[in-house]
Parts: structure tokens; C-alpha cells; sequence
């Protein structure tokens, strides 16, 4: 009787290890799938904000048309 109980407990000692490790693995991938986007998410970000910046200092007087076709191609390739 008493080696049925240890076993049971066993049993259910593995299941809800198991539970945690696929909590965690799917933690970690949510985790890491947010990051990715993010990170594609703020890179639109500073292109559009730095175009639109390079295009007021062109459009204010403050920099040339060679100046701001230079900047523009740097910020596009990058």
C-alpha cells in the first residue's frame, strides 16, 4: 500500500515538472519572439523619423540637395 502512495507521488512529481518545463520553454520563445519584433518594430521607427528629419533640414535651407541625397542613401542602406 504504502509503495502504491510513493509511486503516485512520483507519477505526479514528474507531471507537473513536465508542466513547468513547457511553461518555461514557451515563456523563453514568447520572450524571444517579442525581442524580434521590437526590434523591426523600432528600425522603421528611426528610418522614418530620420528621413523626415533630413527632409526638414533640406526643405529649411540647412543642408544642400547632394547633402541630403547622400544622407538619404546612408540612412536607406543602412
Amino acid at each position: 500500500m504504502i509503495n502504491l502512495i510513493y509511486i503516485l507521488i512520483f507519477l505526479i512529481l514528474i507531471f507537473v515538472g513536465t508542466l513547468g518545463f513547457k511553461a518555461v520553454s514557451y515563456g523563453i520563445q514568447a520572450k524571444q519572439k517579442n525581442r524580434v519584433s521590437k526590434n523591426i518594430k523600432f528600425k522603421k521607427k528611426n528610418i522614418t523619423n530620420d528621413l523626415l528629419k533630413i527632409n526638414n533640414l533640406y526643405k529649411t535651407g540647412a543642408i544642400t540637395k547632394k547633402e541630403f541625397q547622400k544622407a538619404k542613401k546612408k540612412i536607406l542602406n543602412s
